[in-house]
C-alpha cells in the first residue's frame, strides 16, 4: 500500500473523529470539490484503507459496562489448533478484540459484556469448550480511562 496523499490523510483523520460529515461538508474543510471528496472516498475504501463506517455506541448506556481482559496460552500451536480457536473467537460477539501474541500467553481477548454473570457463561459454556487450551487468566477493568480506536496519521 501506497503512503497517502496528504488530501487522502485528511480525508482520513476527519472521518475518522466524524463519519457522519456530509460530502459537501468535508470537501468544504480540505479544499477540494465535492465530486473529487467522494471520488477520494472511494477510492480509499476500494483500497481497503477505510474498511466501513461505524456508529460508536455508548456501552455503558447499553449497559455493557464489564471490560474483560482473557489471556489464553494453549497446549499446542498447530496451524489446526489456531485456526479453529481463531474461528471460535471472531464468531463470538462478547468478544470485542483477539490478538495473537508472543510471551507467556498465545492469545489476549478484550470482552464487552454487562455483568460477571456473562463472564461465567462464556468462560464456563464458551471458551472451555474450546479444544487445547491450557490455561485462562481473566482480568476485569475497574475504569475505563481512555478508549480511541483512531490512528494517529
Amino acid at each position: 500500500m501506497d503512503m497517502l496523499s496528504p488530501k487522502d490523510k485528511e480525508i482520513a483523520k476527519i472521518l475518522q473523529k466524524d463519519a457522519d460529515i456530509t460530502n459537501a461538508e468535508l470537501a468544504k474543510r480540505i479544499d477540494l470539490s465535492p465530486s473529487a471528496v467522494l471520488s477520494r472516498v472511494k477510492n480509499l475504501k476500494t483500497d481497503g484503507v477505510i474498511r466501513g463506517i461505524y456508529a460508536k455506541l455508548n456501552a455503558d448506556q447499553l449497559g455493557y459496562s464489564l471490560h474483560v481482559f482473557v489471556y489464553i496460552k494453549l497446549s499446542n500451536q498447530t496451524k489446526e489448533t489456531l485456526t479453529y480457536l481463531e474461528g471460535a473467537v471472531k464468531m463470538n460477539s462478547r468478544v470485542q478484540d483477539c490478538f495473537r501474541m508472543t510471551g507467556d500467553y498465545d492469545y489476549a481477548l478484550r470482552l464487552l459484556l454487562k455483568d460477571t454473570s456473562e463472564l461465567e457463561y462464556f468462560l464456563t459454556h464458551e471458551l472451555s469448550r474450546i479444544p487445547h487450551i491450557a490455561s485462562i487468566r481473566t482480568e476485569v477493568a475497574m475504569k475505563c480511562i481512555k478508549q480511541d480506536s483512531s490512528i494517529n496519521l
